[in-house]
């Protein structure tokens, strides 16, 4: 599976910054909750296995601008959920990468502040252990 997941990464890497801002104009559109559900898991997907091991280190920060500027159009209710998909990447970056993109997400919070404060709950979630 691993070798599976790389060759995938290296195919899908080159077109990732167009396929991201395909996938981000869905949601500032109204769409039904299963779509808006596959999307986020999609988003999560997209970066649990391309952002986190990713060796280019200006990749999350561009997504972060990306996802930024549409998530200014969005409703709150859509900021949020993406804030919690924003918030289990931040989650799974290592500590270097998680607080230069901290920095980056601190530096313009301009009309996505709920955003940001979801999305570093989000990270700082820790589950219960299962007894």
């Amino acid at each position: 599976m691993q070798k599976f997941i790389h060759d995938l990464r290296s195919i899908i890497l080159p077109s990732y910054d167009d396929l991201l801002n395909r996938l981000l104009r869905f949601l500032p559109r109204p769409v039904s909750a299963a779509a808006l559900t596959t999307l986020l898991a999609t988003f999560s997907s997209l970066f649990k296995h391309l952002l986190v091991p990713a060796t280019e280190s200006d990749i999350v920060q561009r997504t972060w601008k990306c996802v930024c500027v549409v998530l200014s159009e969005c409703n709150s209710e859509v900021q949020r959920a993406m804030a919690e998909v924003w918030g289990s990447l931040l989650r799974r970056l290592r500590a270097p990468r998680r607080e230069v993109v901290v920095e980056i997400m601190a530096s313009d919070l301009a009309r996505v502040e709920d955003a940001c404060a979801w999305a570093y709950i989000f990270a700082c979630k820790v589950r219960p252990a299962a007894y």
